[in-house]
């Protein structure tokens, strides 16, 4: 996604706050454009001694997405943060700066107040095929799983 209007220490900030990981790029010499990608933080209690991740929900991280590929791997762990992470994520970078921009595949939000007016609806997108749909709120292991709140 790409975001404007936060530094880098507000995006470390935020991704603390949450308890997601992000992969940072700098955009421009003011440092207020950045590409972000965000990861669930895998706590280390989710690994067994030999570093594999445990089964179930021993092995899940907050936030954890699961596929959306419902034909072959349903409820599969995928290397991502489900929407009700990205929901927190976004309102604990707005409370750094109301104005700030994000860009994604789902939509594009400027400022807070746009955000909450319209992010509910981007929980309802289909994130599966056509013949095996899934909703983004939907393709979740937190305790939010299918709720667009």
């Amino acid at each position: 996604m790409l975001v404007t209007g936060l530094t880098r220490e507000q995006l470390e900030k935020v991704a603390r706050e949450v308890g997601v990981r992000q992969d940072v790029t700098t955009l421009n010499t003011k440092g207020t454009r950045h590409r972000v990608k965000v990861y669930p933080d895998v706590p280390a209690r989710a690994y067994t001694p030999a570093r594999h991740r445990r089964r179930g929900e021993r092995g899940d991280a907050p936030y954890q997405r699961t596929s959306g590929n419902v034909m072959f791997r349903e409820g599969a762990r995928v290397n991502a943060v489900c929407w009700h992470g990205f929901r927190d994520y976004f309102r604990a970078a707005f409370k750094h700066n109301p104005q700030a921009t994000f860009r994604t595949a789902f939509d594009t939000w400027r400022g807070a107040a746009d955000f909450e007016a319209r992010y509910r609806a981007t929980g309802h997108k289909n994130i599966g095929s056509r013949m095996y749909p899934i909703c983004a709120a939907e393709a979740c292991r937190c305790p939010e799983s299918g709720m667009a709140v």
